[in-house]
């Protein structure tokens, strides 16, 4: 996914948010990077495990006709659903908060002010069972990821953006867990419909 293309000139921004050593706070890395080894997209597209960063998350957000934001979330839906922004507005969901929490919003609130904020905002998110450190992702966490990468290419597809799945995958970097968990461990590549369709009926209210 990566292309000569510098990251102002992409149009959509793909972002895994998240703290690997706090378990379930690693989602948003664990996710993306099981996107990037299922599907590949086209130039116009940057794929990132940005961690846990502030207002240096605006570079990525800058101008953009798209930002999918994947990260933990307080909601009482199942894991892996699709909210749009309206439904952080609206309390519907919440990025978790922890010591460790990026700076989104007031990232978004800057960008607002400069008119350089992205035309769409989207977040997939699940539940954290445990954010204990050093634990590593739960097993749920795991079978979430591959639901999770379907949803982003869901998500593009449905907007006319270029994601196709790999003819053969590639293994997933999952740098910060150990080498004999990865056999056990590599999440799963899921066909998921039901977290879509929350989005597709938001979509068709505007």
């Amino acid at each position: 996914m990566k292309s000569g293309k510098s990251a102002e000139e992409r149009a959509v921004s793909v972002i895994g948010l998240g703290n690997v050593f706090l378990g379930d706070d690693g989602f948003g890395p664990l996710a993306v990077e099981t996107f990037r080894s299922q599907y590949q997209c086209g130039s116009d597209v940057e794929v990132l495990d940005l961690g846990t960063p502030g207002l240096d998350l605006a570079p990525y957000l800058f101008g953009r006709k798209l930002v999918v934001i994947v990260d933990s979330v307080k909601a009482n839906l199942r894991a892996g659903a699709v909210f749009c922004e309206d439904d952080f507005a609206s309390s519907r969901a919440s990025i978790r908060v922890t010591g460790h929490d990026p700076g989104l919003w007031d990232t978004l609130t800057h960008l607002r002010l400069a008119s350089c904020a992205p035309s769409e905002l989207i977040v997939i998110g699940a539940a954290p069972e445990s954010c204990a450190f050093g634990d590593g992702p739960s097993a749920a966490m795991f079978n979430v990821a591959g639901e999770a990468a379907a949803s982003i290419a869901q998500v593009l597809r449905h907007r006319g953006i270029v994601c196709n799945l790999r003819e053969m995958a590639t293994r997933p970097n999952l740098w910060w867990l150990p080498n004999d968990n990865l056999e056990h461990d590599e999440p799963k590549a899921v066909a998921h419909n039901a977290s879509f369709a929350h989005f597709q009926a938001h979509s068709q209210r505007k």
